[in-house]
């Protein structure tokens, strides 16, 4: 089953999504206050943020990557400290007369709060989105500190009396969401902490030491509040402090550093680069025009741009945009539906109504005759090598299409066939698209569908029929795409997310403990930086945790190219209008046409 390993790591490759680090230590004793922290992701161009004081504005030192831009942790110049935890996935039940923040509220926080207290007198007003799958920690210099998440969907607010505190990646109201309300990382800190309690620098480091997880940490930090430092660890080196002082970090201006290059060099802030500005979040629903209903599964990007995703079922969505990417247009457009482009400087702040107007474009008929007066024809290919395709992409709106050509035109489309490698999904859904071959650029065209096709199926691997006799679609061009876009929400493309990172915690645990069917590999990235990966060379079920994950969906492939498959090229893109790239592999899949 080597197939569902490769499928895992494909899916690894895609993802671009951000979860926040999932441990945080605060220990205060009176004289100390000091948290310890690991940020976990599979991005590693992590840098350093200087935002210096301004008018109405305290200065600020946060955390964040350099491809995405928002604060993922930080501290002002009054130690005032906040970072996040991913949790389980909950909706909020926000109050009505609560406002939408235009921006990343935590940097809000840091740029006008001195204290714990006028942090939460500040947040009250704002419906805090990213308490849907997350809990805040903030602290200050004086001791206080509080933890802001979620029960049973209303927002909810916790003192820390203790004067430790562990944090991972459960909800402390209802840590039986995940199943697993402690993982080893909460165990081994807790145990060092019954060991030695006192709130010093080198037991924090002790603990981060202990407690890190080579194919996921980036970097771990040790807020001093009271004395208003941080030491930072690029890439688990916690031989090399990389040591921030505020408020002396400030005479550097408005500019952002690479951990990467002030590990390198100590002196790297006196030519650290001017500070970009930060990413744009969009949230909003997408309705019929007509009927005022929502639109399901909308395809929501920027053009050619792997920037992208799918509204849900309630037609609701959340998109990030680079701020380099500020002045492109997002494209909604769904089958059926005249496309809507809305240019983000028009972009101000709230929830977002995108009305989508139905076309009036009329499906041609055709009438199909005896039996004998027209003739059938199988397009596509069969043949496969256990090769896999993963249709499920963490964004949303991924499809694949395979290049077949009718022996006549128009030709109508009578049955479709594609083959599944393995699906763990009690329902699968795919969205059907025919697309026109662009001849100057050699990829997927226009769509020439005018009205939406889902195609459902609970097959778990093998063949998928479906006829569409009933259809009505009729392709006008000889040469054209047959295309697959699998749909599913948001919510289920996180928790595929924070499985992912489970597995990679498994397999380092596994090597370990002497498995020998797990291998650690040893690479470097362009900067020289060692990056560490685990691979397991045996079968993704015997994992526990593979039970947990999100139903996902393979299709199969057969890798290469022959003379047979030449013509026969297969396209994939990773989001909604993302740029298409054609495959070295078939998809396997056959079209009957009438003509």
């Amino acid at each position: 089953m080597k197939w569902v390993t490769a499928f895992i790591i494909l899916l690894l490759i895609f993802q671009t999504e951000s979860t926040n680090g999932c441990l945080i230590i605060y220990l205060s004793d009176g004289k100390q206050v000091l948290i310890g922290n690991h940020e976990d992701w599979f991005a590693k161009d992590a840098a350093v943020r200087i935002n210096r004081p301004s008018s109405g504005k305290l200065g600020s030192v946060i955390f964040t990557f350099i491809s995405e831009g928002w604060a993922q942790g930080g501290m002002n110049e009054k130690g005032l400290f906040f970072d996040a935890a991913h949790t389980p996935y909950q909706e909020i039940d926000f109050d009505s007369q609560l406002k939408d923040y235009p921006g990343n509220i935590w940097q809000h926080v840091l740029d006008k709060a001195a204290s714990v207290e006028e942090a939460l007198q500040l947040i009250k007003e704002y419906k805090l989105y990213d308490l849907r799958e997350s809990h805040i920690m903030l602290a200050d210099g004086d001791g206080n500190a509080a933890l802001i998440g979620v029960d049973h969907g209303k927002v909810t607010i916790k003192r820390v009396q203790k004067s430790n505190l562990v944090q991972t990646n459960f909800n402390p109201w209802q840590p039986e969401l995940d199943n697993s309300p402690v993982c080893w990382r909460y165990e081994s800190a807790q145990r060092q902490l019954a060991i030695l309690p006192d709130a010093t620098v080198d037991n924090v480091r002790n603990i981060l030491e202990q407690t890190y997880q080579e194919s996921l940490t980036v970097y771990s930090n040790i807020y001093d509040l009271k004395n208003k430092t941080i030491r930072t660890y690029n890439k688990q080196n916690f031989n090399k402090v990389i040591l921030l002082s505020l408020p002396d970090i400030f005479q550097y201006g408005d500019c952002m550093a690479s951990l990467d290059s002030l590990a390198g060099d100590d002196d790297y802030w006196k030519t650290c680069s001017p500070r970009p500005e930060v990413a744009i979040t969009i949230r909003g629903n997408v309705i019929n025009q007509s009927t005022r209903q929502p639109v399901s599964f909308a395809n929501i990007g920027l053009i050619e741009r792997n920037v992208g995703t799918l509204s849900d079922q309630d037609g609701s969505f959340e998109l990030t945009i680079p701020h380099l990417l500020r002045n492109e247009a997002v494209i909604f457009s769904s089958i059926g539906y005249d496309r809507q482009s809305i240019n983000l400087s028009s972009f101000r702040s709230g929830n977002l109504i995108v009305s989508l107007k139905p076309n009036s474009v009329l499906l041609e008929a055709i009438t199909i005759k005896a039996t004998r007066s027209h003739k059938v024809k199988r397009l596509g290919w069969m043949g496969g090598k256990d090769g896999v395709l993963p249709l499920d992409t963490i964004q949303g709106g991924g499809a694949v299409a395979l290049l077949v050509e009718s022996p006549q035109s128009p030709a109508y489309i009578d049955k479709l066939q594609v083959r599944l490698m393995y699906n763990s999904k009690d329902t699968l859904s795919f969205r059907l698209h025919v697309y026109a071959f662009d001849s100057v650029l050699q990829i997927p065209g226009q769509e020439l569908l005018s009205r939406e096709v889902i195609l459902k199926e609970s097959k778990r691997f093998g063949w998928l029929r479906f006829d569409l006799a009933s259809s009505g679609i009729v392709v006008k061009e000889k040469k054209f795409f047959i295309g697959f876009e699998w749909i599913d929400d948001s919510h289920t493309r996180r928790k595929m997310v924070a499985g992912l990172k489970e597995w990679e915690r498994w397999k380092k645990e596994q090597f370990e403990a002497h498995n020998e069917k797990v291998e650690r590999l040893v690479t470097k990235d362009n900067n020289g930086s060692e990056q560490v990966a685990y691979k397991y060379h045996g079968n993704m079920m015997n994992w526990a945790g593979f039970t947990t994950l999100p139903p996902f969906t393979g299709l199969m492939v057969e890798t290469g190219k022959s003379i047979e498959t030449k013509a026969l090229r297969t396209f994939e893109r990773k989001t909604s209008f993302g740029p298409w790239k054609e495959l070295d592999s078939t998809l396997n899949a056959v079209v009957t046409v009438l003509y």
